[in-house]
């Protein structure tokens, strides 16, 4: 493809971005801040030359307002862009804007709707990020990942979700909620826009164009998948267990063999390692930059830094030794396998605003620092989207995009949300 043709299309696809979001945000409200203009693409050079990407509030940027969700934080601007923030620049990519998070990543929600239903929640905390995306703004936005902030919006919105492998990305310049647990991640229109994301963005990876989208189209079919379904599963809605199970019944007519699969320790006590781990060190991240201004700090946030103020520092060394022994084992947790499938949420989207779901299914695949990815599986009777999860080896994440991207193309296709 010629070079002017490439700036051509790429041309087109911001275009097309800045109409939708005009056409659309009133009501989305999945954007902080959009500048009034944008570079023209002509100038840009690299594997991501004029592709608009949307990028999380809690991740700095230069020219560009970032208040962490927050109060305490309006008119915010930083000295400098986040690590990822000057790749993206060096790839050629258009900082389309500023997408909205929760409070400081936690649980506090910001304004923005689900693309595919406006009355139900997009997810956090990347919310703005995956419904950016959703509603077809953007093809690529930034989101991270504590407990299930890029999976599960992702899901909820009709999107693909990419948690990289634990460390892969740096996070100088993201503000952080627990460090230990703490990812960036990628929100996409497609597993193709994700493994181009893993090709420029990762720490190790040369700023270089990936294999073309006809190369990445077929993906590469799993032989063998662990199905991971829990102590939990009697508390999933029936409605995202069947559409998990026709997936499962799928692979197998396929030909892909599935076994049952754990994670080397029950759920529940997976995600009280995470909650606990995480109240401690969010005190730490946050507690001097609300100290002053509380009353500006929303509930789920002040709560949060209090519950951290009761585990004591002996406690929490002994978290992050057990930590580092389930770290130290999770290779063998995928022995044979090609990948683990599990669901996204035990639940769609959640009715109204006020909550943004349960991350429980997400939280090992974070507290482990294995990749994870969710494709898009079909649509519940209220139009929500169902999604489902692959985890996979610790680096290897080009190949679970490669796996996500076939799984893909056996589920229903999706074209975005239509506000």
């Amino acid at each position: 493809m010629s070079t002017s043709h490439t700036q051509e299309t790429n041309q087109a696809v911001l275009s097309s971005a800045v109409a939708t979001a005009d056409r659309i945000e009133d009501t989305l409200k999945a954007f902080t801040y959009r500048p009034d203009a944008y570079p023209d693409v002509n100038a840009g050079t690299g594997p991501l030359a004029g592709i608009p990407v949307a990028v999380k509030d809690l991740i700095d940027t230069a020219d560009m307002p970032t208040t962490y969700g927050s109060k305490i934080f309006q008119g915010y601007q930083p000295q400098k862009d986040a690590w990822i923030v000057t790749r993206l620049r060096a790839a050629g990519a258009v900082i389309f804007g500023k997408t909205v998070t929760t409070e400081f990543a936690w649980r506090d929600p910001g304004a923005t709707v689900n693309p595919w239903n406006t009355g139900h929640s997009p997810g956090g905390s990347s919310s703005g990020s995956a419904a950016a995306v959703g509603a077809g703004i953007v093809p690529i936005a930034l989101g991270t990942q504590t407990v299930g902030s890029v999976i599960r919006p992702a899901s909820y919105c009709g999107a693909v979700g990419y948690k990289p492998t634990f460390g892969l990305i740096p996070t100088d310049g993201v503000h952080a909620l627990a460090p230990t647990l703490d990812h960036l991640g990628f929100i996409t229109s497609s597993f193709y826009w994700a493994a181009v994301c893993h090709a420029v963005i990762a720490r190790d990876n040369a700023i270089a164009a990936p294999a073309s989208a006809k190369a990445f189209a077929a993906g590469v079919k799993p032989r063998k998948i662990g199905v991971y379904r829990s102590s939990q599963w009697a508390q999933v809605e029936g409605d995202v267990q069947q559409n998990f199970d026709a997936v499962v019944r799928r692979l197998e007519a396929l030909g892909v063999e599935c076994v049952d699969a754990d994670l080397g320790m029950d759920i529940r006590d997976l995600n009280k390692l995470v909650v606990d781990v995480l109240a401690y060190e969010a005190r730490a991240a946050i507690y001097d930059d609300i100290k002053d201004a509380e009353a500006l700090a929303g509930p789920y946030t002040r709560e949060l830094v209090s519950r951290g103020a009761t585990i004591s520092k002996e406690t929490y060394l002994g978290l992050i030794e057990q930590v580092g022994e389930l770290r130290a084992g999770r290779d063998a947790l995928l022995k044979d396998l090609d990948a683990i499938i599990t669901i996204t949420s035990p639940t769609t989207a959640l009715k109204g605003l006020e909550k943004t779901g349960d991350a429980s299914f997400c939280a090992p695949a974070t507290l482990l620092g294995l990749p994870a990815v969710t494709t898009p599986s079909g649509f519940s009777t209220d139009f929500l989207p169902y999604g489902v999860q692959l985890i996979g080896r610790a680096d290897g994440d080009l190949a679970l995009l490669q796996t996500g991207q076939w799984l893909s193309t056996i589920l229903p296709s999706m074209k975005p949300a239509s506000l």
